[in-house]
């Protein structure tokens, strides 16, 4: 049943809707909008994720959220289309031992309220991205974000701080 409806299904409005109410009792998230074929996946059990969805959160098309670490996704958050969140991480420092052999570390990530993040971005061993926050389009955030940062690239850096043309802090102070 969770696959079924962590696929979604576009073509009959009464199964979209079904979807919808049985998504918002199951998660407790009753202003949660998300698009088609958004996936909620937690890959790694042993490590015991979970999902926290705050209020008016937006979960765009064909996201997928490893819940594997744990997601902590606060108030008001949009996850743009085309999105990864990952919250683990696999150990390969053994050379001698494969790296499917060596396990995971979970790497929680938290989304602060009111942060965007932009369209086929990618989260791996972020951390926090700030309250406020802006990921630009396309980005690789494996650093933590201060809140109201515009952070973008491939990875990500700080920009600039919304609403002012100052340069962002870069935290490596």
């Amino acid at each position: 049943m969770a696959r079924m409806l962590a696929a979604g299904s576009n073509d009959v409005p009464l199964l979209r809707t079904i979807r919808r109410h049985l998504l918002i009792k199951l998660l407790r998230a009753p202003n949660l909008r998300m698009g088609s074929h958004v996936r909620l996946d937690r890959s790694h059990p042993n490590l015991g994720g979970r999902l926290y969805l705050g209020s008016a959160v937006e979960i765009g098309p064909r996201c997928i959220l490893d819940i594997s670490g744990g997601i902590d996704i606060r108030d008001a958050v949009t996850v743009s289309e085309d999105s990864l969140l990952l919250s683990h991480d696999h150990n390969f420092d053994d050379p001698d031992v494969h790296w499917r052999d060596q396990g995971q570390t979970a790497k929680p990530l938290t989304i602060g309220e009111g942060a965007w993040i932009g369209a086929r971005s990618t989260l791996v061993g972020a951390g926090t991205i700030g309250a406020g926050a802006v990921i630009g389009a396309t980005s690789l955030v494996t650093r933590p974000v201060e809140p109201n940062v515009l952070a973008l690239g491939s990875p990500a850096r700080p920009i600039r701080l919304r609403g002012t043309r100052r340069v962002a802090p870069t935290g490596d102070e």
